[in-house]
């Protein structure tokens, strides 16, 4: 927040530097030969309007009134002396001080109006309660203390552990990384802080667990074959990695420590079912074809509910096996009906495709939101189970999702 205010003030400054010397200069540079300058332009501005009324563009009662006004205020400005130059000085600072107070004033009105103030908010930016906000803060410059103290402090290992654990905390992995780093090379043979400082290292990698985050995990599961941590880091490399087999292995020995029925026991049987399954696919021998060809159709009875424009979604999905499309295309309502061709190169996850199962289904949506997520509202069908080369596939997009 506060560097955006920054920025805020520092371009209103920057704004108000092109407006306020212009008004400035010429409160210098109007005097008492100000009136020779207004008479020509007061001669210009009867010219201008002797062409209006050429042009048509005013009346003649028009003209005369304006022209007359024109001479009153020729008449009131060659009378001026040098005292009215001092008071045309003096309206310009004046202009010059409510242009500076206005622009600031304007830009918050109008960032109030039409902006997002509540996103300075940390409580609205974090989604946090106010009281987790007030938390959140206190535990940055707690830490921040701690980073300061550390500096001094090269062999407290137990302070290099806690500046990690608070990092990763916060959510800030590569610094996390970095404090557990130098807490393990000063006790290399503590199994929670190793597996501390892999999953460091994992999350830093956005989504990537890298060789040393693995390197660590393992040195970590050697000194504690218990370790939960370091079983489902090296669970989920092997799974990258497509070391399907090991990864199970790795997941089911994780399964023993979690607790039965909890959230936590669900996603780790979630984890060994989808590995199984992309093991039983990458171990099917390849289907002849890679292609299902077919038609699909909207039935005439939902046809009332679906607009011209509403995305239609195509997929092929394993009929047992992961519910992760093996293919996908998007068409239009307006399309309909449709050939389709759903083949390898339509993959969404490398490994899963639709040759490497022995029996799929195709399926047709109609997304209202043209979200691929499924939602309520949604028109859908699907195919009887074919195998992959099959052609001639008919999808009747007969039912509403409720």
């Amino acid at each position: 927040m506060i560097a955006f205010l920054i920025a805020a003030a520092l371009l209103l400054a920057v704004a108000l530097a092109f407006l306020l010397p212009p008004l400035l200069k010429r409160s210098s540079a109007d005097g008492p030969t100000g009136s020779a300058a207004n008479l020509s332009v007061f001669r210009d501005q009867r010219a201008e309007l002797d062409a209006d009324l050429a042009r048509g563009t005013i009346s003649a009662d028009q003209h005369a009134q304006a022209k007359l006004e024109l001479e009153r205020r020729v008449l009131e400005e060659v009378g001026a002396d040098s005292a009215t130059a001092a008071t045309t000085r003096g309206r310009n600072w004046i202009a010059a001080a409510a242009v500076g107070i206005a622009i600031p004033a304007v830009a918050v009105v109008l960032y109030l109006t039409l902006g997002q103030p509540a996103a300075l908010d940390p409580v609205v930016r974090f989604g946090m309660s106010e009281q987790e906000a007030a938390e959140r803060h206190k535990m940055l410059d707690l830490t921040a203390q701690l980073a300061k103290k550390m500096e001094s402090r090269p062999e407290d290992v137990v302070g290099w552990t806690m500046l990690g654990r608070s990092y990763l905390a916060l959510g800030k992995p590569a610094e996390a990384a970095l404090a557990l780093g130098r807490a393990a090379q000063l006790k290399p043979q503590d199994p929670v802080l190793l597996a501390d400082f892999a999953e460091a290292l994992a999350i830093a990698g956005r989504g990537t667990i890298g060789p040393q985050a693995v390197e660590v995990a393992n040195r970590a599961l050697a000194l504690d074959p218990r370790s939960a941590k370091a079983l489902a880091l090296l669970g989920t490399a092997a799974f990258e990695n497509k070391e399907y087999r090991k990864a199970v292995e790795l997941w089911e020995r994780l399964l023993t420590l979690a607790e039965p029925g909890s959230e936590y026991h669900r996603a780790v049987q979630g984890g060994i079912a989808e590995a199984k399954a992309a093991m039983a696919a990458s171990s099917q021998p390849k289907a002849a074809g890679t292609k299902v060809t077919g038609r699909v159709e909207l039935a005439g009875a939902l046809k009332a509910k679906a607009a011209p424009e509403d995305t239609v979604f195509i997929f092929a999905r394993a009929a047992s096996g992961p519910r992760m499309p093996l293919a996908i295309l998007r068409k239009q309502v307006k399309d309909l009906p449709a050939a389709f061709s759903l083949d390898d190169s339509m993959a969404m996850a490398e490994g899963l495709q639709l040759s490497a199962f022995p029996l799929v289904v195709v399926g047709a949506r109609v997304s209202k939101s043209g979200s691929a997520n499924p939602a309520s509202g949604d028109l859908e069908g699907q195919s009887t189970e074919v195998k992959p080369g099959a052609t001639g596939v008919t999808v009747v997009i007969d039912r509403e999702r409720p």
